[in-house]
């Protein structure tokens, strides 16, 4: 059965199986493959011409510039040629080639979904817990599915394999996805976060015989865990910084502005914690959470629930440090730092997942536009909702 889906493979050094591979997805019914030739090396040009003479499209890279980079430039040929054309994009690898029967599911589900309504990303998901996966995948795998479903709360089972499929609505979206290398990958699925995922089973291949692999697995795996932690670190950052402001600012209130007045602490407090936590919500809201709105209505309600937010966190804290100090005893420093540590993880989770969560879910007019025009083409108009779901 043929698919308008256009399928994107970033090549870097191919296997010469990757010809037949190529030539196995256009038997299946792929008219269109954009192959991006990263700046392999000369003596792999024949696999290219190869591929190219099969009718796929080559695009050259004069030097290797990352996965990214690569899946970019074929988003972009996408966008030039295809856009409002064709189901999306499907992303696969040159190395690690997955069966063409298992793309056709991808493939299958990008369209249903659409016509359903929905242009959530497409996950291809292998199963790591089988015999053949390797340790590299199958501890890797364990480690981001945790850390999406903590930091996050996405439950992706395998955010690794690279495998997607990209409604053609969300193609452009992709290209403004920051990063050149392998954490690309993980960035794009982080900007679906609040659209939603649909997970398809796809089978779990080894890299192919005379493939020269080039995901370099300390420095593109630090790159990738980065990726993932960069929000929470901002978000550390800031807090932190509020937090030193708060003890600045209460210096000055009671020894300055405050001075000689009896309530001068209770007045200092109060003041030095509502400049700081202003300045936390600004930082938080414009570079952790990248809440963009500006309407008086949305500012109002996100800044209200903040405050809250801080307030609760305050009282929760002096009254679990008491009651832990009064059962147990000990020092009231050491169990204050330890409560105010998992506060924080929870303060985190409810800003990410509450306070600032509706802001990226909104469309902007012309993409609404696009969405219910490609809605009545499918033949039904259904409110698009996230999507998590497992395979």
């Amino acid at each position: 059965m043929e698919s308008n889906a256009v399928i994107v493979i970033p090549a870097l050094n191919p296997p010469t199986s990757f010809v037949a591979y190529v030539e196995a997805l256009k038997q299946e019914g792929f008219r269109n493959i954009v192959v991006v030739n990263d700046g392999s090396r000369t003596d792999k040009l024949p696999v290219f011409f190869k591929v190219k003479r099969l009718g796929a499209v080559v695009i050259d890279h004069a030097q290797n510039r990352g996965q990214g980079a690569a899946l970019r430039t074929g988003f972009e040929y996408y966008l030039k040629h295809f856009e409002g054309q064709s189901d999306g994009v499907i992303t696969l690898n040159a190395d690690r080639q997955i069966p063409p029967e298992d793309v056709s599911r991808i493939a299958s589900s990008l369209h249903n979904e659409q016509a359903m309504g929905s242009f959530a990303l497409v996950v291809g998901t292998r199963n790591l817990d089988g015999k053949n996966v390797s340790d590299y995948d199958y501890n890797m795998g364990g480690v981001m599915r945790l850390l999406y479903h903590m930091l996050m709360g996405v439950r992706l089972n395998d955010p690794l394999a690279g495998v997607f499929g990209i409604p053609d609505l969300r193609v452009s979206q992709c290209v403004e996805v920051p990063g050149d290398g392998y954490s690309y990958c993980t960035s794009l699925t982080m900007s679906f976060e609040k659209i939603g995922f649909l997970q398809v089973p796809v089978s779990y291949v080894p890299f192919e015989i005379g493939a020269e692999p080039s995901f370099r697995k300390i420095p593109d795996t630090v790159r990738i865990l980065y990726t993932i932690f960069k929000k929470f670190i901002l978000y550390s950052i800031t807090s932190v910084g509020a937090s030193i402001l708060d003890v600045i600012l209460f210096g000055i209130f009671t020894s300055v502005t405050f001075r000689g007045n009896p309530l001068a602490i209770i007045y200092g407090t109060i003041c030095a914690r509502v400049i700081s936590a202003s300045v936390n919500y600004i930082l938080t809201k414009r570079f952790v959470f990248h809440f963009k709105s500006d309407s008086a209505q949305e500012t109002t309600k996100s800044a209200g629930a903040f405050f809250v937010l801080t307030a609760m966190q305050c009282l929760c804290s002096a009254l679990v440090v008491s009651a832990v100090k009064m059962l147990l005893g000990g020092s009231a420093v050491g169990i204050k730092v330890l409560v105010d540590t998992a506060l924080f993880f929870v303060s985190y989770k409810i800003q990410h997942k509450y306070i600032f969560k509706d802001d990226a879910k909104k469309e902007d007019p012309e993409m609404e536009v696009k969405m219910k025009k490609a809605r009545k083409n499918a033949g039904q108009i259904v409110e698009a909702v996230p999507r998590h779901d497992e395979s």
